[in-house]
């Protein structure tokens, strides 16, 4: 495609097709060596697992930044802007330069989206002389495009069933393709078991030590309004509010200063300091994982889970927090999703129920939605679903996947224009 400066860079790389996922890292290697191997100009995090990622690569770089640390994060997908993927300091591109980068690369055709997306924020971070990237991976490992950014830490957060049609049927096969991008000076193991503990040794390249070995991060009594923790790292203690709620978030949290404490270990960043630490915990944000949105049509509460696993941690924080039986709920997932799994734990913990379709060429059709939720109501809109519970003033939870908050949270962007 001839660049074009009135093309955004979603226009820019729409031919690339964003659900086309292909195997192999040669297209990203051959196109970072041409540029002079950016992804070499910083010391880099990877972040890999199932569920958590995202969670775990955002704590790290709010930890970092609250040691005065200058941060890159690149994570996936965004929720309603591409520039989210990419974060400087804390703050996403601008939309010009990252179109700037993706004309850039036209000369590289054969990369996908991701992969593209991927060589634009090595390019940004470059450019930007981060002190440290945190690189979320996207959905595989082994050859996942993420990969390439030759971590000097590498966190892998939990193993779980999700992309089984590209990594795998079992979770060792799955624990296999993550643990095989393992890689750098050391790596932390958020949580394994005995089905996946094997595969991981195998395949994994660094030093492997468990989360445990470096922090804990336990519930701590509050003001019931928000998560209170206590944190240990090494000799380091303190008390935060930790803004993303749940136990799996906690044990996110546990991993990320794991991976602060090993950059601080290997002499990269700068010692532990409880109050930064502290700050780090408490500044962390990370939209659409148990958001609450206080709209006209209602409150609504937004998380992003979209496997089964995700979804058992989402079902625990809805009982712990008394709302199992109280929500309404709007729901779509794509279709590589166990979305008879996610109904079986959701149904009996809400009311009534609207399914939606997504904008997507993955998504599920709303004949398969309704079939996974008997006498559920369908609606061709989130913004019509919302209006179907405008006579019920229950919170509506909208998940099932991260597209659907995305295009929530867009809707509520709209409200206030």
């Amino acid at each position: 495609m001839p660049e074009s400066p009135h093309l955004s860079a979603e226009a820019l790389l729409s031919p690339r097709l964003e659900q086309r996922i292909l195997p192999g890292l040669e297209r990203v290697q051959l196109a970072l060596a041409a540029l002079g191997q950016p992804q070499r100009a910083f010391p880099s995090v990877l972040v890999l697992g199932t569920n958590g990622k995202g969670s775990t690569a955002a704590l790290l770089a709010s930890l970092l930044s609250a040691s005065g640390v200058r941060v890159g994060l690149y994570t996936s997908p965004h929720l309603v802007r591409l520039e989210e993927r990419i974060q400087v300091a804390g703050r996403p591109i601008p939309a010009e330069r990252l179109r700037t980068l993706i004309a850039s690369l036209e000369s590289f055709p054969a990369l996908s989206y991701f992969e593209t997306l991927t060589v634009a924020a090595f390019l940004e971070f470059a450019a930007q002389r981060v002190e440290v990237a945190v690189i979320e991976a996207g959905l595989g490992g082994r050859w996942d495009a993420a990969a390439t950014c030759e971590p000097v830490v590498s966190l892998l957060t939990n193993v779980g069933t999700d992309h089984q049609r590209w990594l795998g049927e079992s979770r060792a096969e799955i624990a296999a393709e993550k643990a095989a991008a393992l890689r750098g000076r050391m790596a932390i193991v958020g949580e394994w078991d005995e089905e996946v503990e094997t595969a991981i040794r195998r395949e994994a390249s660094a030093p492997l030590t468990r989360v445990e070995e470096w922090a804990r991060v336990e519930a701590a009594a509050g003001d019931g309004q928000r998560d209170h923790v206590e944190f240990t790292v090494g000799k380091v203690c303190g008390r935060a509010v930790l803004p993303l709620a749940g136990a799996h978030q906690r044990r996110n949290a546990a991993l990320a200063l794991a991976g602060r404490a090993a950059l601080s270990q290997l002499g990269i960043v700068p010692p532990l300091s409880p109050s930064a630490l502290t700050s780090g915990i408490s500044g962390v944000r990370w939209p659409g994982r148990w958001q609450w949105l206080h709209t006209p049509r209602g409150r609504l509460l937004l998380d992003g889970a979209h496997n089964r696993e995700a979804m058992t941690a989402l079902a625990a924080s809805l009982d712990t927090q008394g709302l199992a039986g109280v929500v309404n709920l709007v729901f779509s997932c794509l279709d590589d999703k166990p979305l008879e799994a996610m109904a079986r734990v959701l149904n009996p913990r809400v009311r009534r129920v609207v399914v939606v379709p997504l904008a997507s060429p993955r998504a599920t059709d709303l004949a398969t939605l309704a079939a996974a939720f008997p006498g559920c109501a369908t609606a061709p809109s989130i913004a019509e679903a919302l209006a179907m519970f405008a006579d019920d003033p229950a919170p509506i939870l909208l998940t099932g996947s991260l597209r659907l908050v995305g295009e929530a949270l867009a809707w509520a962007e709209t409200l206030h224009e």
